[in-house]
């Protein structure tokens, strides 16, 4: 089912009736209808009043406004009164006329009774040109309201289109570290040898989320997001398999930007397992890195199985996308966001071939060949939930086999596509 902070990014087509009154129902328990900065609903077009909010949307972070739906004088579902079936094309027409530069997404959800509509209007503030004026003013939004620019901000206003990812105008100037995934170190430093004698590999998963301009006011990452993130971990899919066990996440370091947390093994299940993960903020981007780590302790057996190898990346993707939504709710910058590529990559320790560390079942290679590294290029998917991240991951593994050749009697792609998945890779429900 999807969340109500779908409505922010969900396609077009999967933008239904259910949807909007989810989102409604949430963002009144959440106090939005008087406090967001990026959520705005008119009960019907007057005049210039919905060209108004998309201006003032358009000046600031961007957002989501509902036509067809009472500020007042209703709550719960009772808000949702719907606008005639007319009225999207008369919408569309007005806002060509007011805010020609800043046309919205328009989206038309049919009501249940299928005489009226509920008109979803999303703003992409990083998609026009700046200022966006209606009737001579410009203005920006605040939580709850939409007022007046003053010179200082009509000025920033016209110099943010002249900025590049990354140099976007802030109130603090904050060093800029480089992020690469691929080299972050995840464990902790072995001084006693032992680590160089296990047979084990590592499956790195990078993500995270292109947060929304008003992240620069406030470039880090408080006590809010730094438990936020330890309560996703906590309740990650990957400390609920049954082939391997972790102990609870503990906070490893905590730094402005940057936070690095560790699950040591629980010497149960068919793996010895670790994992360990790093956020870090840079300018609108929140990175996250999961790093999943087997090996052959206790005796057991050092290569994964290649479907488990699918749980554990899936349950990698998922970790990402549940902790940095949730961080992002907790600073208060969780909408709008999008969700940035995802990339992979699989490592075997201390000189090992990826066939040490991964067993293939049936698929052997074409060649000699065994590749010492792999790498899961950059991809997006779908959307947010476990099905659009499960279908990338399936993607991944099935490119990779393709790349490295291995090749079998069986249609492995039709294989892999029908893997069930099982019940304790889902998203998390944190509060």
């Amino acid at each position: 089912m999807p969340s109500p902070g779908d409505l922010y990014t969900a396609p077009a087509s999967k933008v239904d009736y259910e949807l909007v009154r989810a989102f409604v129902l949430n963002a009144e328990q959440a106090s939005l209808f008087s406090e967001s900065p990026t959520f705005e609903v008119k009960e019907k077009r007057d005049k210039g009043n919905v060209a108004e909010a998309v201006a003032a949307l358009s000046n600031t972070d961007g957002g989501v406004i509902l036509v067809g739906v009472k500020d007042k004088d209703a709550t719960g579902e009772d808000r949702i009164v719907g606008v005639p079936k007319s009225e999207h094309d008369a919408l569309a027409g007005n806002l060509h006329a007011l805010v020609p530069e800043a046309m919205p997404e328009i989206i038309p959800v049919a009501m249940p009774d299928g005489q009226r509509l509920v008109l979803v209007l999303r703003v992409d503030a990083d998609a026009v040109p700046h200022p966006v004026m209606v009737s001579g003013k410009v203005l920006i939004r605040i939580s709850g309201h939409s007022v007046p620019a003053d010179r200082r901000r009509v000025l920033d206003l016209a110099a943010r289109d002249q900025a590049t990812p990354g140099t976007e105008q802030a109130r603090m100037s904050v060093e800029r570290r480089p992020w690469q995934p691929k080299d972050i170190a995840l464990w902790p430093k072995d001084d006693s040898g032992k680590e160089a004698r296990l047979r084990s590999g590592v499956l790195r998963i990078a993500g995270g989320l292109e947060l929304p301009r008003r992240v620069l006011d406030r470039p880090w990452l408080g006590l809010a997001a730094r438990q936020a993130a330890l309560d996703s971990l906590n309740n990650s899919p990957l400390r609920s398999s049954p082939d391997w066990h972790l102990t609870t996440w503990d906070t490893v370091e905590a730094r402005a930007t940057d936070l690095r947390f560790l699950a040591k093994e629980v010497p149960q299940g068919i793996y010895r397992v670790q994992a360990g993960s790093y956020l870090h903020l840079a300018d609108r981007r929140l990175s996250m890195l999961v790093g999943f780590r087997w090996a052959d302790g206790a005796g057991f057996g050092d290569a994964i199985a290649l479907e488990h190898l699918h749980h554990a990346m899936l349950g990698a993707m998922i970790t990402i996308a549940s902790t940095c939504a949730h961080v992002a709710r907790a600073a208060g910058v969780a909408e709008p966001s999008d969700p940035l590529p995802g990339e992979g990559w699989l490592q075997p320790d201390n000189g090992l071939a990826v066939a040490d560390v991964v067993s293939f079942g049936g698929l052997r290679p074409a060649d000699g060949d065994e590749p010492r590294t792999s790498h899961f290029p950059s991809a997006r998917a779908a959307g947010t939930s476990t099905d659009d991240l499960d279908s990338l991951a399936r993607d991944w593994l099935t490119y990779w086999l393709l790349d490295m050749g291995r090749l079998a009697r069986v249609d492995f792609e039709q294989w892999i596509a029908g893997w069930t998945r099982p019940d304790f890779l889902r998203m998390p429900v944190l509060a």
